[in-house]
């Protein structure tokens, strides 16, 4: 008796059965592509976190040991009978708390006699811990005229000057909101040409904002005032970057007073770009831009939040619509005026 083979009598796949299996497998792979890149996003934002951390701790052991936190930037060194502009020097923050970011090896080559500008050692020296993964952008030095990115900032509270006294006329007329008196000082502990200590941070050191991120390109079109309504510059012309160790202003008192010179001793620093497209910014941030609004304000890349390192050392996230008279608020270091809702919204 002849026996079928079984083989013959296997259906196949037809063409339509195969479409079908491979339009699941593509349903398949994209809703996991969403979930696989949050993720990796969260991967990320978690080592920025401890990035802040680690900075933090950096700038505690540094206030153990001088009884302050460092000045956002050592602008000058003085000349003979007090001429003026000052000699170029230019150190920042940053450089100041190397030893204390395990890199006393580092701290140890650059000459404190000399400016910044011009130790290669120092302003091309790419350290990691000073880069958010999130980010990305720029990161080596070749791309930003040969110097050392940062994407952790001090803040200086409201303003670039050495004091930020706000009346309560300006908030009722340009932030809309009635902040009740007295008119307080809505200066930060990287205040220009201040150095803060602990006791001077009367709000208290876990209700005040001290570092946050600055994405490498900065934001545009968010106007003074706002927060989260602008959008990431471009890499090239209209890129702004925070220059690690290297202080190059652009306006308020470090550039409009012929006091200080310019970076490379070249003449006196006025307002205007040290080096540009992209363009190098100080290592600090302006409270009167929120976080994602312009380029001299904080800003992230991460979605809808902005991570930020408070004076006792802890990390916080922020959402980036934070409305801005509480973002100001959080950025003084003494207004004695919590972001409590502490005050009327103007219509």
């Amino acid at each position: 008796m002849k026996q079928s083979n079984p083989t013959r009598n296997r259906p196949a796949f037809t063409l339509v059965e195969l479409l079908v299996v491979i339009a699941i497998i593509g349903i398949l792979v994209g809703l996991l592509l969403p979930a696989t890149q949050y993720a990796r996003e969260a991967a990320r934002r978690i080592s920025c976190s401890n990035k802040l951390k680690q900075i933090g701790l950096a700038l505690q052991q540094y206030h153990d040991t001088y009884q302050t936190f460092p000045p956002s930037a050592i602008w000058g060194a003085p000349q003979p009978n007090g001429a003026l502009p000052q000699a170029p020097y230019h150190h920042t923050w940053i450089k100041m708390i190397l030893p204390y970011l395990e890199e006393r090896a580092l701290a140890q080559k650059v000459d404190d006699r000399l400016p910044a500008w011009g130790q290669t050692i120092l302003v091309k020296h790419k350290l990691d811990i000073l880069l958010c993964p999130s980010d990305g952008e720029y990161e080596h030095p070749s791309q930003t005229h040969d110097m050392a990115i940062t994407n952790y900032v001090g803040s200086e509270g409201y303003h670039w000057w050495p004091s930020a006294v706000i009346p309560r006329w300006f908030w009722r007329q340009n932030i809309r909101v009635d902040m009740p008196d007295p008119i307080a000082d809505y200066s930060g502990v990287f205040t220009i040409t201040h150095s803060t200590r602990i006791r001077d941070i009367k709000d208290g050191t876990s209700n005040t904002i001290m570092v946050s991120e600055a994405n490498s390109t900065g934001f545009k079109w968010g106007r003074i005032w706002t927060s989260n309504r602008g959008i990431p510059r471009l890499k090239g012309g209209e890129a702004v970057f925070r220059s690690a160790f290297v202080a190059t202003g652009i306006y308020g008192h470090c550039c409009q007073r012929n006091i200080y010179s310019e970076v490379d001793g070249s003449g006196v620093k006025t307002p205007r770009w040290f080096r540009s497209g992209p363009h190098s910014f100080t290592p600090t941030y302006l409270a009167a831009w929120g976080p994602n609004a312009e380029w001299p304000g904080a800003s992230s890349l991460h979605a809808d939040l902005v991570q930020v390192l408070r004076a006792d050392g802890g990390v916080d996230q922020i959402d980036a619509s934070i409305p801005i008279a509480n973002w100001i608020l959080m950025n003084a270091k003494s207004d004695r005026k919590q972001a409590n809702g502490g005050y009327a919204i103007i219509p």
